[in-house]
Parts: structure tokens; C-alpha cells; sequence
């Protein structure tokens, strides 16, 4: 095991706790969409668009759960990894490729979590590759 692989087999449950939860609380966009547009997102609520607002919501919030489970079941690691690096990063990329646009102000600091999973989990597979990882499991021979 290099140093790194140990590094990320070591922080990796921690880092996907903390990251999952920002990202799960997004999820506040799919039940009170009329008060986090404006509160968190700071753009104005338009009506006609609740419903795309709380599918997005609530994408953006399973997600966050999902990345909480693999830290607990390290059989998810590698699928919601993959998942999460690519809609974490096109997440990225709107907002960079946004970056000028009045609208993009409320999205910097989910930005930055996004990136920050983008490279970690890329460092992860990097040094850890993809399998799963191996669990000690008690002798439960009688």
C-alpha cells in the first residue's frame, strides 16, 4: 500500500460524510423550493419553474445520501464514485462556463464541494483504484 492509497483508505468515509452531507442538504430545494431559490441560490423564485427546481432538489439531495452510504458500504464506493465524479464535475463546468452570468453568484460555493469530490474521488481511483475495498469481518466460527 503506497502512502497515498492509505491517506484516501483512511479518509475516504470522513470526507464522503462531510461532502454527502453538504450535498444531501440540497435536497431542501425539492420541498421548499419557494424559499431556497431566493435564500441559497439567490435567484428569484419563479413559479412556472417549481417543478424542474424540485426534481433538481431532490437529484442533488439523493445523491448526497447515496455518497453517505458508500462510506458505510464499501460495495457502493466505485458506482457512486463514478456517478458522483460525473455530475459533480459537469456541475463544474456550468458554473465556470457561467462564470459571467448574474446567475451563476449563488452556485460558487457548491462549486467549490463539487470540485473539491471531483479531485479527491479522481486521487482515490487514482491510488486506490476501483476495486472494493476489503472489510474485516469478526471470526464468528463457534
Amino acid at each position: 500500500m503506497t502512502n497515498l492509497e492509505g491517506v484516501f483508505s483512511r479518509t475516504f468515509r470522513p470526507f464522503y460524510l462531510l461532502t454527502g452531507a453538504g450535498t444531501a442538504l440540497i435536497g431542501i430545494f425539492a420541498f421548499f423550493p419557494s424559499w431556497a431559490t431566493p435564500n441559497i441560490a439567490r435567484l428569484p423564485f419563479l413559479v412556472e419553474y417549481t417543478i424542474i427546481i424540485q426534481h433538481w432538489g431532490i437529484m442533488v439531495g439523493l445523491m448526497g445520501l447515496f455518497m453517505m452510504c458508500a462510506m458505510i458500504f464499501p460495495a457502493w464506493r466505485v458506482p457512486i464514485g463514478l456517478y458522483s465524479v460525473f455530475e459533480k464535475a459537469f456541475m463544474v463546468w456550468l458554473v465556470l462556463f457561467n462564470a459571467r452570468q448574474p446567475f451563476a453568484a449563488g452556485f460558487w460555493i457548491p462549486f467549490a464541494v463539487d470540485f473539491m469530490v471531483v479531485a479527491y474521488t479522481i486521487g482515490y481511483f487514482v491510488f486506490c483504484g476501483f476495486k472494493v475495498p476489503v472489510t474485516v469481518q469478526p471470526d464468528r466460527r463457534g
